[in-house]
């Protein structure tokens, strides 16, 4: 289960942050998944080989990770306005989708191709809660209080799909294998996140508020 960014540095050690609990109840959180100024071809842009558009080869990214610094959530309703304003193609470029979990936070996730501007590159994901704020790329935190910002520094990225993050990622399948275990990500995790798809998907379609739980 491709879910790579659940091996970045970064998102490693802003998970361990907000597990601490220093933040205190989380409220909401925005995530992106969008390429500016760019969208792909081929078949990724046809639906009846891809099967959908940006939000299933963008925003997927954005949802597991979203879902991955909070803890792992399940999903409770999805709202979704999920459609096509770029390009010439059969499959959405545009979409937000509007979750609530089952830990009381609401989470916002916009996928696209093609968009004049990013909050975020792929990924970035935003937390706020009752005492601070907190984001992923550019990874920092910053509390109500009197304590200092926390302004991390890691090592340069190559790209921003840096190549640290599918070999921790290809070190824990191997190591699932030699263990006799489910690797992490795994069926399960995949699985919340194509129903949250399909759930953004019908919502769009109907217009309705879907309910997971």
């Amino acid at each position: 289960v491709g879910h790579m960014w659940r091996f970045d540095r970064e998102a490693v050690a802003l998970r361990a942050l907000l597990d601490e609990g220093e933040f205190g109840e989380v409220i909401k959180t925005k995530s992106y998944g969008i390429h500016q100024n760019w969208g792909p071809a081929g078949w990724f842009t046809h639906s009846e080989l891809a099967g959908g558009g940006a939000l299933i080869d963008m925003g997927v990214h954005a949802l597991d990770t979203t879902r991955y610094l909070l803890g792992d959530p399940n999903p409770k309703t999805v709202y979704a306005v999920v459609d096509r304003r770029f390009g010439d193609y059969d499959v959405d470029d545009n979409g937000v989708t509007v979750i609530t979990w089952d830990n009381g936070v609401t989470s916002i996730i916009e996928s696209g191709w093609w968009h004049p501007h990013a909050d975020g590159p792929e990924a970035s994901t935003q937390i706020f809660a009752k005492k601070g704020y907190a984001r992923l790329f550019p990874t920092m935190a910053k509390y109500n209080d009197e304590r200092e910002p926390w302004l991390p520094r890691f090592p340069t990225r190559e790209d921003h799909c840096d190549q640290h993050i599918y070999n921790n990622q290809m070190q824990e399948f191997a190591s699932a294998i030699a263990e006799g275990r489910d690797p992490v990500p795994g069926p399960e995790e995949g699985l919340v996140i194509m129903r949250l798809c399909e759930a953004a998907y019908e919502s769009a379609k109907t217009g309705d508020v879907v309910k997971l739980s």
